[in-house]
């Protein structure tokens, strides 16, 4: 690991005291839980009782902890060594509910152990492979990995579902005032008060939401009438299937996960060294395997799959803490909360606007990594065309996305998601730039020198 930046108070390999530990881990943990609102939309739409809806997200939690652990572990070919956590995954929110329509939880949890076989193999080679990744085109892949989360984060803020439902002024409110509370404490320079900026905010937005009534006597009756601890457990959870017709989807959405994950431990890199140039491809494959290796449990134990959290990446920036330590405890806790339907719930219930100011400060980080990254390249003509190119068709998907609902069915999934869309292009468009007039490196490794 190169030299670690000035504004970092726990590096990647330092051991926060156990008190500090803990609290920053649980901010963690309240932002690994912002997408557990998907496996419960899944599972009622395919048909679920209660239980399957409270076993499926408790055994979503268990593998999310589980690769967060991996993840943060140093092994040979397993683990980056870096803070960044699992989360259920947006990603494959689409090809899941699809195949639970088609065959119910069984063939998701089938199809979603078979995508983590597909990114695990793909992290074998991804040292082979990483000369199409250069820093221009990994910038845009945290760019675009932060411009993802901006729908969800804003519309949370402003608390809509839809665009064509009005701004609610209350929930508007209390997400201004949380993250007047998070930007208060997360701009101190000296003290390590910044370390707790989220979790301070996130508790502040807690108690907003119960003053002007977001959180209501509905929110408390479930807490207080959910156990402490139960087995999550249903009756299709260790019952897979497998169906041909879904193998194309699947081999899509995982290579979308391996791509996020791609830009996310670039972004691990770079925030844990000052003087980063270029990714360590060998460690992103470790880290790539990890991931694939979740997302297989996640099949295999009856959850929905998991992502690496790139939200949860720019709070260590943020917070000036991105000890892997806190990878090992965050991972733990939220395995145990898996087993503790009263203590989930808490997460459960965390207020909208809440959960939209926190996705906001963090994305803020995010987009400036990203731009960053994009910049340590020495830019030139061609840089500036492919950044550009792919940056402009890449949010078109997310600005006009009628342009591309009628593309062929085969090629949609590569249509419908702006990261992904973007990187091919890039990919292509810098390869395509290369062979038509390649540089002094170029030629010189064309010629054999």
């Amino acid at each position: 690991m190169g030299k670690p930046p000035s504004h970092l108070i726990y590096g990647v390999d330092d051991r926060p005291p156990p008190g500090v530990l803990i609290l920053i881990s649980i901010q963690h943990i309240f932002l690994m839980s912002s997408t557990l609102v998907l496996p419960v939309v899944l599972v009622r739409e395919v048909g679920g009782g209660f239980e399957e809806v409270r076993s499926v997200v408790a055994l979503t939690m268990i593998a999310c902890g589980i690769g967060t652990i991996l993840q943060a572990l140093r092994w040979r070919g397993i683990g980056s060594g870096f803070l960044c956590p699992n989360l259920c995954g947006p990603n494959f929110f689409g090809a899941c509910a699809q195949a639970a329509w088609l065959g119910g939880l069984p063939l998701m949890n089938g199809m979603t152990a078979f995508a983590g076989v597909v990114e695990s193999f793909l992290a074998l080679f991804i040292h082979r492979i990483a000369f199409l990744f250069p820093p221009e085109i990994t910038g845009l892949v945290v760019l675009m990995v932060a411009e993802g989360l901006i729908r969800i984060g804003v519309s949370k803020f402003f608390g809509v579902n839809y665009a064509s439902e009005s701004i609610q002024p209350l929930d508007l409110l209390v997400a201004c005032l949380t993250l007047l509370v998070m930007v208060g404490v997360g701009v101190r320079k000296t003290g390590r008060l910044r370390l707790y900026g989220v979790l301070i905010g996130l508790l502040s937005g807690y108690v907003f939401s119960m003053l002007t009534g977001l959180l209501g006597e509905d929110d408390w009756n479930k807490l207080a009438s959910a156990g402490w601890l139960a087995l999550p457990r249903h009756s299709g959870m260790w019952t897979y299937s497998f169906q041909w017709s879904l193998v194309p989807t699947f081999i899509i959405v995982s290579l979308c996960g391996a791509l996020k994950t791609y830009g996310n431990l670039i972004l691990c890199e770079k925030v844990n060294d000052e003087d980063w140039k270029e990714s360590d491809p060998r460690r992103i494959g470790s880290g790539m395997m990890a991931d694939g290796i979740c997302v297989a449990v996640s099949g295999a134990i009856g959850g929905m799959a998991s992502d690496t959290s790139s939200s949860n990446v720019a709070l260590s920036s943020a917070t000036g803490a991105t000890s892997r330590w806190i990878g090992y405890v965050a991972g733990l806790l939220f395995i145990g909360l898996g087993f503790s339907p009263k203590l989930s719930s808490i997460l459960l219930i965390m207020p909208r606007p809440v959960m939209g100011a926190i996705l906001v400060y963090v994305t803020c980080f995010m987009v400036f990594s990203g731009l960053s990254i994009i910049m340590s390249s020495k830019v030139d003509q061609r840089k500036t065309i492919v950044v550009g190119f792919s940056l402009i068709f890449g949010l078109s998907v997310d600005l006009l996305p009628e342009l591309y609902a009628k593309v062929e069915p085969s090629l949609q999934p590569i249509f419908s998601s702006s990261l992904v869309f973007a990187t091919v292009l890039a990919v292509l468009l810098n390869q395509a730039l290369r062979l038509a007039d390649p540089g002094p490196k170029d030629r010189d490794s064309s010629s054999g020198h």
